[in-house]
């Protein structure tokens, strides 16, 4: 499997700052990328990775949260031990212990600072190995397939309205999401343990992934992202053009988007 990878992060209209992050990495040669640079490369034994991080807390915390995850992640599955990992299974898993070390790492780091207490930040990572991908999610930045023009979310939002919850419901992030439509129901670095949700989908030739925070996904529908990516442009333009509708109706929110083609 071959792919063609582009993320851009914008701070959008509204938000002074960009509490959003993203990472593009190759596993088998170890290379990660943060930029926006168009990466193509053949998946490798040890996989791919993308993630797109939305950070929360106020101030600078939501970056710092954000970043740390994005690069959590990364770092434990190039550890060698992850590398290894290169049967489907063990890949899953190794993912998620991603997840989840990011998770520990964030939270110890806002117990050791109290400026930064309540930080979090959701991420969805997305693995792919031989024929496949594996999701792995917290909180509600989305990832969605293309296929045949037509676009499936693989993500469950782990966030709710408001007014749809009643008291003592909802979990400690509450206070630490920045958007007023959405609670975030878990996050990484807010309790001692997080739930990761796990899915699995096959692949094929001139599928379309698309991984990306709220900012993008609460201002664009599905079936607009689905009719931009599969216009037949490349993936940067595509990705421009996302960036583009979500200002053009205010962007109130940060917005992250990673792209990715795949060829065999």
């Amino acid at each position: 499997m071959k792919v063609e990878v582009f993320g851009r992060t914008d701070a959008g209209r509204a938000r002074a700052g960009n509490e959003d992050a993203f990472l593009v990495a190759d596993l088998t040669d170890p290379c990660a990328l943060r930029q926006s640079v168009v990466l193509e490369r053949k998946v490798g034994k040890c996989g791919f990775l993308l993630v797109v991080a939305d950070g929360m807390g106020g101030m600078a915390a939501g970056e710092v949260a954000s970043g740390m995850a994005t690069g959590a992640i990364y770092s434990h599955l190039v550890r060698p031990t992850a590398q290894q990992a290169t049967e489907p299974r063990l890949f899953a898993e190794r993912l998620q212990e991603a997840l989840e070390a990011a998770n520990g790492d964030i939270h110890d780091y806002a117990l050791a600072h109290p400026e930064l207490r309540g930080m979090g930040t959701t991420a969805t990572a997305v693995g792919l190995l031989g024929d496949s991908m594996y999701v792995a999610q917290v909180g509600d930045s989305r990832a969605y397939l293309v296929r045949d023009r037509r676009i499936r979310q693989l993500t469950q939002d782990q966030s709710v309205t408001p007014r749809s919850v009643g008291p003592g419901e909802l979990a400690a992030t509450e206070t630490a999401q920045s958007n007023p439509r959405n609670v975030i129901l878990q996050a990484l670095g807010p309790a001692i343990q997080v739930s990761v949700a796990m899915t699995r989908q096959r692949v094929q030739k001139e599928d379309i992934l698309v991984v990306c925070s709220d900012g993008l996904s609460s201002a664009v529908s599905s079936s607009e992202i689905a009719a931009v990516v599969s216009a037949g442009v490349e993936v940067s333009a595509a990705c421009d053009r996302l960036v583009d509708l979500a200002n053009e109706r205010g962007g109130p929110d940060n917005i992250t988007i990673i792209l990715a083609r795949v060829a065999r």
